[in-house]
């Protein structure tokens, strides 16, 4: 089985859809530090179903998504697919007829991971499970990354002895053990839960037995309360016929007495209509004398209303005239005053002085003359024209009081002619107030009799009604006897008895009050019983078969149980002999392959207990010419060499589809690096090896070379190189 190509998509650097062809089996990954060599690596592990962000150099399992750039935005998911030459059929199981399988991993950023076996969804377990005991497992020796070096040869016992484990196939015996473990427990499930059922029904049994003794009582009782029913129900019919007769005569009796009592209703009825026939007339009456009533009173508060309008009216005239005389009497004082000398004319006579007194001086000033002179004509005009307005508001106010006073005068001659209406409309006011009386008085006497007449016929009514509550219970009697009959003579038929033959006279030492005692006193019984269970009996046989079944299936959990420890022992012993096997092999191909890589020395593997299926493994290397008591003093180069040599002894063992080695090479010497590649050349005949190296030896070794760029920041491209034909092309 080969790796063929892997195809990433926006997984970590590789962002763009990329494929990698592995045609040989010696591929080397080549490129600068940085570049996104690891990844592919990475892109292997994670698809092969790994979960722990942190042997992914991640934080998150979303890390394994490309991030973004300064030029590219973040992915929104990435995508891996491997596809392996089957041609072999080391795939086993119900992919052994495809000569192509491929394996396929999808998440998204919200950490949604899907996976895919030739295009079809599947499980985590699914991918796991093909590659169990082909060294590709959870715990796989053929991906060795920077670091894992160190960590192999300084691995605990147990981590040691998972390797192995891998090599030799005993994960499929793990994975069995462990299924068959689950079943073990589910089978001791089950066996609890039957028991438990079992024992459930055992006491559920019990129960029912005492059950079917009470049911037994039961049907006694119950056969003994029937009898006594029937006994009842003869006795019910024989009363219920008398008191049906007896209770007609009555209801025939009171049905005469409701007629007559409704005949007398409705007499009283007719002379009520009468009435209020006759009362409506009246109200008629009274509503009209009424109406003329109000309306008499309205005309009279309109009247009112008008004379307390006048009044004020004449009032305010009354006040605007008197107001009017004063303004008149000081128009006149003012008019006099014209007369006499005035302020104005004074200032004339003074500045006439004036002019005189500049002439006399003989006071040349041609100005103040002048302005004296315009003065003086000044005063004269407005001394004119205030005696001009004077004159006219005197005459205005003369006009003023004359028109006041003939509003006055109409006023009053206006308030004589509303009293005089209002005196007639008092007197037509009295006189329907009269009429409204009278009305009233017969309104009254009407209602009077309407009511003794009403009263009269309520208590006809009543007497009525009593009569009828009377007749309705009477009825619901006899409907209640009739329903009693009826009940009885079904009770009677059902048990066979014709009740045209009935021998009454039996019965007649016999009361319904006796009978239902006995009923009581039977129905207590049957309370006592408590709940009753009829088909007690049925139910015990069904569950007694139930319990038989439970029986069978106790007794085959059981011996399933015995089978599964069973197979549990012969796992373990297949187990220990496996790996026992495996493990000496190893051993024996480490001593073989150490000296190889080392030019001597010794390395061997040791158990940390006499029990194979348990023991830790323990790796003691010696390089030539050192005498190390522990891995941890070997240097580094001596590790990884170390690790190398295991990892090549596993490989004898149970080769893997393929190795992939990151940098496994950079602590080694150009002397250990031809040493280590002359042993990956020998070995890639049966094991395709892809290694990421800077190692200019590796390199020139190599069938294929495969270099990642950077071109652009955080984004890498592949570049491939066929050595070979590289190499033929330069000779040629």
């Amino acid at each position: 089985m080969q790796l063929k190509h892997i195809k990433l998509s926006g997984f970590k650097s590789f962002v763009d859809p990329t494929k990698i062809s592995f045609p040989t089996n010696m591929v080397g990954v080549v490129g600068p530090n940085g570049c996104g060599k690891s990844n592919v690596i990475d892109a292997i592990r994670w698809v092969l179903g790994e979960l722990s962000a942190k042997n992914l150099r991640g934080e998150s399992m979303v890390d394994v998504i490309f991030n973004g750039s300064e030029k590219r935005k973040a992915s929104g998911q990435c995508s891996i697919e491997l596809l392996f030459d089957n041609s072999s059929a080391k795939i086993g199981g119900e992919y052994a007829s495809y000569n192509e399988v491929s394996i396929k991993r999808v998440m998204t950023r919200d950490a949604q991971s899907d996976y895919f076996i030739n295009n079809s969804k599947c499980r985590r377990k699914d991918v796991q499970d093909i590659f169990l005991g082909t060294g590709l497992g959870p715990s796989s020796y053929a991906i060795i990354e920077q670091g894992m070096v160190s960590k192999l040869v300084s691995a605990k016992p147990d981590e040691l002895r998972t390797h192995i484990e891998e090599a030799a196939g005993v994960s499929k015996y793990r994975e069995r053990r462990r299924e068959t473990e689950s079943r073990i427990k589910r089978t001791k499930e089950n066996l609890s839960r039957v028991k438990d059922i079992r024992d459930e029904i055992g006491r559920l049994i019990k129960r029912l037995e005492n059950q079917a003794k009470a049911a037994e009582k039961y049907k006694k009782l119950n056969d003994e309360k029937s009898q006594i029913e029937l006994d009842t129900a003869i006795l019910f019919s024989l009363e219920a016929k008398n008191n049906r007769d007896n209770l007609q005569k009555k209801l025939d009796s009171l049905n005469r007495d409701l007629k007559i009592k409704n005949a007398e209703s409705e007499t009283i009825q007719s002379q009520i209509d009468q009435f209020r026939t006759e009362n409506e007339s009246v109200l008629s009456e009274y509503e009209s004398a009424q109406k003329n009533f109000y309306s008499i009173g309205a005309e009279i508060a309109k009247r009112e209303a008008n004379l307390q309008n006048i009044n004020k009216t004449e009032n305010e005239t009354k006040f605007k005239l008197e107001k009017t005389k004063e303004n008149l009497e000081k128009a006149k004082e003012t008019e006099k005053n014209f007369d006499e000398l005035s302020p104005s004319e004074q200032a004339i006579h003074i500045l006439n002085e004036i002019i005189a007194t500049l002439k006399k001086y003989s006071i040349q000033n041609d100005s103040i003359l002048d302005k004296a002179n315009k003065l003086k004509v000044l005063l004269a005009e407005i001394l004119n024209i205030a005696s001009a307005q004077s004159k006219t508001l005197t005459e205005e106010y003369q006009s003023r009081q004359e028109d006041l006073s003939k509003e006055i005068f109409e006023a009053e001659k206006l308030k004589s002619s509303i009293e005089e209406e209002m005196q007639t409309y008092v007197e037509e006011s009295s006189q329907a107030e009269s009429v409204l009386i009278s009305l009233r008085q017969k309104q009254s006497k009407f209602n009077e009799d309407l009511r003794n007449l009403e009263n009269n016929k309520s208590i006809v009514e009543l007497d009525s009604r009593s009569i009828s509550e009377k007749i309705t219970n009477i009825r619901l009697d006899l409907k209640t006897y009739e329903i009693n009959l009826e009940n009885s003579n079904k009770k009677i038929k059902s048990a066979g008895i014709d009740i045209e033959k009935i021998d009454f006279t039996k019965y007649e030492d016999l009361s319904i009050n006796e009978l239902e005692d006995k009923l009581a006193d039977i129905e207590t019984k049957i309370i006592r019983l408590g709940a009753i269970n009829l088909a007690a009996p049925d139910e015990i046989e069904e569950e007694s078969k139930r319990k038989e079944e439970l029986d069978k299936q106790y007794d085959d959990l059981i011996e399933a149980l015995d089978k599964l420890n069973g197979a549990i022992k012969k796992i373990d012993n297949e187990t220990k002999t496996i790996f026992k096997d495996s493990f000496d092999a190893v051993n024996i191909k480490l001593k073989e392959v150490f000296p190889k890589l080392f030019g001597g020395g010794l390395a061997e593997l040791n158990l940390t207990d006499d029990d194979p299926l348990h023991a830790g493994v323990i790796l003691m290397a010696r390089p030539p010419g050192k005498k190390n008591s522990s891995i941890s003093q070997l240097s580094g180069g001596e590790k990884a060499l170390t690790a190398l040599a295991l990892v090549f002894a596993i490989f004898d063992l149970n080769p893997a589809p393929f190795c992939l080695l990151d940098e496994v090479d950079a602590p080694l010497d150009d002397l250990n690096t031809l040493r280590f590649i002359n042993m990956v050349e020998e070995m890639s005949k049966t094991v395709q090896f892809i290694f990421i190296t800077h190692n200019k030896v590796s390199m020139e070794r190599s069938d294929y070379l495969m270099g990642v760029t950077m071109q652009e920041a955080g984004v890498s491209r592949m570049v491939s190189v066929d050595v070979n034909k590289a190499l033929e092309l330069a000779e040629s």
